[in-house]
């Protein structure tokens, strides 16, 4: 593992080093840690994924062969059953945790109170019920025996347009216990796509937060189906005052989301119970590459993926775990992991992402308050959280660095012998673990590919091994998931026991050595024993239907024989597990004709310190005009001055001026890029792939400004956009 934090090197410190170490070792030793070692050393080496016939780029989950995983073990069909079923069996049990939100203490902190409300799969059952009886008696009805990809003309269907929350959820619970499909929409598209996704599915009632009620009503003329708008009251203070609109359209009601469950009469609309076949959720995307495009997916696809848990001994989910939701629930990744707590028994304790730690949130941050012990999240959090660490240390006296250094370096390579640390737990980790509650047992990363160093720092510092996850909308986000026994870094892992997976050779894109990506390779571009490489494509019961009302799309990439075109370029490995390697729209065709992978770059370089993930990352570009890539960067200020006062540009407290005078210098500047160039040096990307030239930003991306959709992803069209005058002005120095 590389030097995590920038300490001093110097002999000094080299005899401190050496007894900390051999402390820690001894008592590993006289606790029988040896005994882990043996198992480790000796522990032979897993196949974990197994050729289909005598194809070696098609494999599966070797216990799956032959038999791939439909339903979960308790036989559910549909996600109402799912619930069902753990309603029978946890009624008792808590179900959801949601703090009690007080207001803003600062422009960037929430303050929120001592109280926390809690409910039990009972209660969340009483409350779902009663809301999908609400929605029948609105005129809602049930959906379509099997899902289809043409336009609903009846109000089969509602839209949740709120964010994650306790009462998104229970909506979509209570839509799904009469039958009536969910469509997900989010601020972040715009009201024009918002409206449009309301009209094309007939939808007559839309859940939203109150302070979007004026929104919706402003824009009731282009919804003329839109009927009901059910309000939350997620996030609003009990100082906050948010008033509803006084000119509301003839025809449309709006109530409270607790008026309305309230309103819901269970004896008079029993439970439809929604049939396996038919759509549980129109999913929209995020529209980073085009015009949003609504997945289909049905309750059958949905339950395959959940029936991978019972499969997976490394989750561990039960009615003792506890999980903090906070990604958006409008999306795929949380969307799952949420309903695979709801079928073990496991609470979800409800957050958002600027308040998981007490930097966005007074007193503490939701992870310190909920302690939870399993955590999922995006590359961009886990990056903003080792940044975060290692800013903190780097100003720390040079011993307490040194501590940290040590620390680090000894259990990365501890643990790769199946060593603990006892010593270093007590000095440095123990602290580190509190950052994320102290609760932590399992962690994924998943809607994009990770920084190895960063997965590696997490795992280290945590004591829990960053597994990386895959998959996509369109598969449930089934596809593959790293085992917790598999240390290495840049590994999508296996193929998950609902799918199977094979290689398409794409001979019209190359590697980096301008060899073609084909299924029958034997080595990659490193020289590594592979399975085949190509493009991913993926079958089973976790394949959605299809995108609602857009069958040419839809034909581009659900293929023949029920296969699902992912658009990513992998390989498998040797032991079976999948790596990704590019992807096919993120690969751009230089003016030599040779292509470079920008989100790679982004990922590459994103590691730097001078980085801001939190403001929004780093944007690079390229296109056939150029000679080589240039760079958009939101520069990180702690960093930039805390090298400023080490070069001595800026001396004493800073003053104003001081942070203008060291962004715009032209030492930063340099400075920068040759970190970049070490960053660079420690990857794996092409020459071509070495930026030529950045501009700094301090004017944050956000899912907000559109720069970043909901799920903190890249929109790079949207960046140049806002961004144009700065990026005319660094494009020319990419073209010689």
């Amino acid at each position: 593992m590389a030097n995590p934090i920038s300490a001093p090197v110097s002999p000094v410190f080299l005899p401190l080093q050496i007894l900390l170490i051999a402390i820690d070792l001894l008592i590993s030793l006289l606790t029988f840690g040896w005994i882990n070692v043996l198992k480790t050393v000796t522990k032979p080496k897993p196949m974990r994924s197994v050729p289909v016939a005598d194809v070696f780029s098609h494999r599966v989950k070797p216990e799956c062969k032959g038999n791939l995983a439909t339903v979960p073990m308790s036989g559910a069909k549909t996600l109402y059953e799912v619930f069902e079923k753990s309603l029978a069996e946890y009624g008792p049990s808590v179900c959801m945790r949601s703090r009690t939100f007080v207001g803003w203490k600062t422009k960037k902190i929430k303050e929120f109170g001592p109280d926390i409300t809690d409910y039990t799969f009972s209660e969340v059952g009483e409350k779902a019920h009663k809301f999908g009886a609400a929605l029948a008696a609105t005129g809602c009805v049930a959906s379509d025996p099997v899902a289809t990809l043409e336009k609903v003309t009846t109000p089969c269907r509602i839209a949740i347009f709120e964010n994650t929350c306790a009462e998104w959820m229970i909506s979509a619970l209570g839509a799904f216990s009469q039958s009536i499909g969910v469509v997900t929409v989010y601020a972040t598209l715009g009201i024009d796509s918002v409206a449009e996704a309301v009209v094309d599915n007939s939808i007559t009632a839309i859940v939203c937060n109150k302070t979007n009620v004026e929104y919706l009503v402003e824009n009731a003329k282009n919804m003329p189906c839109l009927k009901t708008i059910i309000y939350t009251s997620d996030l609003i203070g009990e100082t906050m005052k948010v008033d509803l609109p006084t000119n509301i359209p003839s025809g449309l009601t709006i109530s409270s989301f607790e008026d309305f469950v309230e309103s819901g009469d269970s004896a008079k609309y029993p439970v439809v119970p929604p049939p396996a076949e038919s759509a549980a959720v129109i999913m929209y995307t995020s529209g980073s590459t085009g015009k949003p495009k609504g997945v289909v997916v049905k309750h059958s696809a949905m339950v395959s993926s959940i029936a991978n848990v019972d499969l997976d001994k490394d989750l561990n989910l039960d009615e003792t775990s506890s999980f903090v939701g906070y990604l958006p629930l409008a999306h795929i990744f949380e969307l799952m992991y949420e309903f695979v707590c709801l079928s073990s028994g496991a609470s979800i304790c409800y957050a958002d992402p600027k308040s998981l730690t007490a930097t966005g949130a007074f007193p503490a941050g939701a992870l310190e308050v909920f302690a939870p012990t399993h955590m999922v999240a995006v590359p961009k959090i886990w990056d903003t959280i080792k940044k975060a660490i290692v800013s903190k240390v780097a100003i720390s006296p040079p011993v307490a660095q040194v501590l940290v250094n040590t620390a680090l370096q000894w259990r990365a390579f501890a643990i790769t012998i199946g060593l603990d640390t006892p010593l270093f737990n007590a000095l440095v980790f123990k602290k580190f673990k509190k950052v994320l509650g102290g609760n932590v047992v399992h962690a994924i990363s998943g809607g994009g590919p990770l920084n190895g160093d960063v997965q590696n720092f997490v795992s280290v510092a945590f004591g829990f091994p960053l597994v990386q996850g895959y998959g996509l909308t369109e598969t449930c986000a089934a596809l593959t998931l790293q085992s917790q026994d598999d240390l290495r870094n840049g590994v999508a892992g296996s193929p998950v026991s609902c799918v199977e997976v094979r290689l398409d050779s794409t001979p019209e894109i190359c590697d980096k050595a301008g060899l073609a990506y084909l299924n029958t390779d034997r080595k990659d571009v490193d020289g590594n024993d592979v399975w085949g490489r190509g493009e991913v494509m993926v079958k089973g019961a976790a394949i959605s239907s299809g995108y609602y009302r857009m069958p040419d799309k839809t034909k581009e990439v659900f293929v023949a024989d029920g296969w699902f075109a992912t658009g990513d370029i992998g390989q498998f490995l040797d032991d079976g597990s999948i790596r990704i390697v590019d992807r096919k729209k993120n690969l751009v065709k230089l003016k030599s004709g040779e292509y470079v992978a920008l989100e790679k770059m982004e990922m590459v370089y994103g590691n730097s310190a001078f980085v801001d993930a939190i403001s929004g990352g780093i944007c690079c570009y390229g296109d056939g005009e150029m000679d080589r890539c240039i760079a958009l960067l939101q520069i990180a200020k702690p960093a930039s001055m805390l090298w400023a006062k080490s070069t001595g540009m800026i001396s004493g407290e800073e003053k104003e001026g001081d942070w203008e005078k060291v962004k715009n210098s032209k030492e930063l500047y340099d400075h920068v890029m040759a970190n970049f160039k070490h960053e660079h040096g420690s990857s794996d990307l092409s020459h071509l792939e070495k930026l030529q030239a950045v501009v700094f930003l301090d004017s944050p991306w956000t899912p907000e400004n559109g720069c970043l959709t909901a799920a903190n992803k890249l929109q790079r069209r949207k960046v140049i956009e806002d961004f144009a005058k700065e990026f005319e002005e660094v494009k020319q120095k990419g073209i010689f």
